[in-house]
């Protein structure tokens, strides 16, 4: 394991991106040095037109905001902790090439790197009846790439399910007992509408002088 260098993809809304986002990156580093594995690089991963499940709403607010909001936080990534942080577009190449949305499958197959992992949260893989089986080619997605979960508060994790996950691919972690930040993107937006201050421990002033600025979410 400690000769293997994984790609890290991590999906996300970015509506917008938070403290929440950012821990999970520093969590991942953090877990692959405990386990003695490299990561090459971590892929930010903004939804272009995504497939809404759990009764997500589409996006607030336009791709290039999103999407610069993930760079942003890359970069400060960077700067800080020497962490190969970067974003990438390929669901806009995706949906631009064949006009539909794609799936977590579709965009993990188009991200061309020898061992990935799928950086996911615990709260799809809870309860007798984890909602990762519902989604699109999820044993294929899990045997082609594996999965990096992390847990988050308020959220159990089926443990037989994960075994059945690491008979298809031993590449499947489960980050736990790690630092966490309690904030939704939900949560942010209502504070910006409302004309709150936000804490700079739920987001990064940065991003909150890019909403500010761009006069995201009033």
């Amino acid at each position: 394991m400690t000769n293997v260098s994984y790609t890290l993809v991590f999906g996300l809304t970015a509506d917008p991106i938070h403290k929440g986002h950012e821990q999970v990156i520093l969590n991942s580093f953090a877990y692959a040095k405990t386990k003695k594995f490299n990561i090459k690089e971590f892929l930010l991963v903004p939804t272009y037109q995504p497939n809404l499940v759990a009764n997500k709403q589409q996006p607030k607010t336009s791709y290039k905001h999103r999407f610069k909001m993930c760079e942003l936080t890359a970069q400060d990534i960077i700067k800080k902790f020497n962490y190969p942080a970067y974003v990438s577009d390929i669901e806009k190449q995706l949906y631009k090439k064949y006009n539909k949305k794609s799936y977590s499958y579709d965009t993990l197959k188009a991200i061309e790197a020898r061992h990935k992992l799928f950086v996911v949260s615990a709260d799809h893989f809870a309860g007798r009846w984890p909602k990762f089986r519902k989604w699109y080619n999820w044993q294929d997605l899990v045997k082609e790439n594996g999965l990096l979960i992390h847990q988050r508060p308020g959220h159990g994790i089926n443990t037989s399910f994960i075994e059945q996950l690491k008979e298809i691919n031993a590449d499947v972690f489960v980050a736990a007992d790690m630092p966490s930040v309690d904030v939704s993107s939900t949560q942010i937006r209502s504070m910006f509408q409302n004309r709150n201050s936000i804490s700079s421990n739920l987001i990064s002033p940065f991003i909150g002088k890019y909403c500010l600025s761009k006069q995201l979410y009033r």
